[in-house]
């Protein structure tokens, strides 16, 4: 019927399914992490700290020098007609 060999034998069995679920999961978690990590920018700061994100904004060419600048942050070309002069 029940045997000390049995009872070690169950422990035995219980205990491997067991640590070896944990580390499954924990492999599991650590494969999130690393994905998570990928997706996040890479100048991005930590869980603490929130960098806001900047959205893209399109080019146009300027009509005086020709250049493509956003223009939001341009800055005058140097030249006395350029509409980006600040």
């Amino acid at each position: 019927m029940f045997s000390l060999s049995k009872l070690l034998f169950l422990a035995l069995v219980i205990g491997v399914v067991w640590f070896g679920w944990r580390w499954f999961n924990r492999v599991g978690a650590v494969e999130r992490e690393r994905v998570r990590e990928k997706r996040r920018p890479e100048s991005a700061p930590g869980p603490a700290q929130s960098a806001p994100r900047v959205s893209a904004e399109d080019m146009e060419k300027c009509p005086e020098c020709g250049a493509y600048v956003a223009p939001h942050s341009a800055v005058s070309c140097g030249r006395p007609g350029c509409p980006y002069g600040r």
